[in-house]
């Protein structure tokens, strides 16, 4: 813990008080708390950002769209706007944020909307689409005035929820103690090969109620990177590229890379980073003669802007260990 982190401690103790308090009066329904007949998935954290939220969503969203009829709702983080907005093809990043524009560009059919009111935007969507089964909800285990379904929560293996401590003093939004409210807590980005003995050990540490389940999950890149074609990562063994990331975790990609001895000089932006014309200009300086790889989300900001030829994108996914069918059922449990 820095020594900065340290002094700012009498602050995360007032923050921490003012959080169980509200959490304990939204408990005790002295706060008003609403619930919707259609279920309602949340998928959230305990954590600032970084968790792999957004891959989770695809994940799902991929796995029965086919079966169900499924809408997304996020309150569009850093967008440039407020207020409920209906996602179309047209929309930009900045109009209705990084995420949502990522999920309506691999998913063009499905309803996506932002709304920083979450009830308001569930209103919004019944009110306008007749037959969804399931509303998929980015990022509101915080947001104590709905009351969902099924609250998923996320945590990184190597930054786990139960070793940290609340902001400003460490990343938590909220008490460690909101971990309760999870129906599903699942532990992300672990290493591949991971022994059931830790998997024990960090269930252990969890101590889930007899209704939790815990799953396990790692990322897993694609073979090809993809911008005006597709190059097979395997053709960049040995030569040095540029990375570019404005995400709040990039140590996943930095790795891989690093594993496929390819070697990269990292331009790092903060998460949600808004990409303008000086940032290209930095860009394009550094990467003359050089492949640039960056995020799916990235990569689509930056070429909004102009359509650099020598970009790509690293796809991301995310498998299960030993569970994926289990986690399955559930989804499907909380539908029916």
């Amino acid at each position: 813990m820095s020594q900065l982190r340290k002094l700012l401690f009498p602050i995360s103790i007032i923050y921490f008080i003012f959080q169980l308090i509200k959490n304990k009066l939204y408990d005790l329904r002295f706060l008003k708390v609403t619930e919707f007949e259609i279920p309602t998935l949340c998928i959230g954290n305990l954590s600032m950002g970084g968790s792999g939220k957004t891959p989770l969503v695809n994940y799902i969203i991929k796995n029965f769209k086919n079966e169900y009829k499924i809408a997304f709702l996020s309150r569009g983080y850093n967008r440039n706007n407020s207020g409920y907005i209906l996602a179309n093809d047209k929309n930009s990043a900045q109009e209705i944020g990084d995420e949502p524009y990522l999920i309506k560009k691999n998913h063009k059919k499905l309803i996506v909307s932002v709304s920083e009111n979450r009830v308001y935007g569930i209103q919004k969507i019944i009110k306008s689409f007749k037959g969804v089964q399931m509303l998929v909800l980015d990022d509101a285990f915080q947001h104590r005035r709905l009351k969902c379904s099924l609250n998923i929560v996320l945590s990184k293996f190597d930054s786990p929820f139960y070793n940290d401590y609340i902001i400003p003093v460490g990343n938590l939004r909220e008490p460690k103690s909101g971990i309760k409210r999870a129906n599903i807590i699942i532990i992300t980005k672990c290493p591949l090969e991971l022994k059931d003995e830790k998997k024990t050990n960090i269930i252990n540490k969890i101590n889930p109620s007899i209704n939790q389940k815990v799953f396990f999950s790692s990322i897993i890149y694609d073979n090809f990177l993809i911008g005006t074609n597709k190059i097979h990562i395997d053709k960049l063994i040995g030569s040095t590229v540029i990375l570019i990331t404005g995400i709040s975790d990039s140590s996943s990609l930095e790795k891989y890379l690093l594993e496929k001895e390819i070697f990269f000089n990292h331009i790092k932006f903060n998460d949600h980073h808004k990409y303008d014309n000086s940032d290209l200009d930095k860009i394009k300086l550094k990467s003359t003669n050089k492949l640039i790889i960056t995020t799916e989300k990235d990569y689509y900001k930056i070429i909004a802007i102009e359509k650099l030829s020598n970009i790509y994108y690293q796809g991301i996914n995310i498998k299960f260990h030993k569970g994926s069918e289990d986690f399955n059922l559930e989804i499907k449990k909380c539908i029916k």
